[in-house]
């Protein structure tokens, strides 16, 4: 996704949600001028501002690997599944439980 494609999809999220920019700033703790900035295509928020914009207009900011999904614009049997990675995947695999041997004296 592009700058301007996420800019878009911003503002047309903020649009159909019927919120100003004031609204948005009082929601997300940003000033107006944050806001406007941040949702202007000469803007360039920082990560903390964005994901304070984003979930203030009732969205969330999700990875993706690049050309994900893309097989829904060439195959028409294409249905989408819904999935959520928690936080078990980003952490590390836990230790083994702990086994104690006894030395027989």
């Amino acid at each position: 996704m592009t700058k301007q494609e996420l800019i878009t999809a911003l503002t047309a999220r903020r649009d159909a949600a019927g919120l100003s920019n004031a609204e948005i700033a009082q929601r997300s703790g940003l000033t107006e001028r944050s806001v406007r900035n941040a949702l202007s295509l000469k803007g360039n928020p920082q990560l903390s501002s964005l994901l304070a914009l984003v979930d203030a207009i009732g969205l969330e900011l999700q990875l993706a690997p690049k050309g994900f999904g893309e097989s829904a614009a060439t195959d028409p049997d294409y249905r989408p599944v819904a999935t959520r990675v928690g936080h078990a995947v980003a952490q590390a695999p836990s230790p083994p439980p702990y086994t104690s041997k006894r030395r027989s004296p």
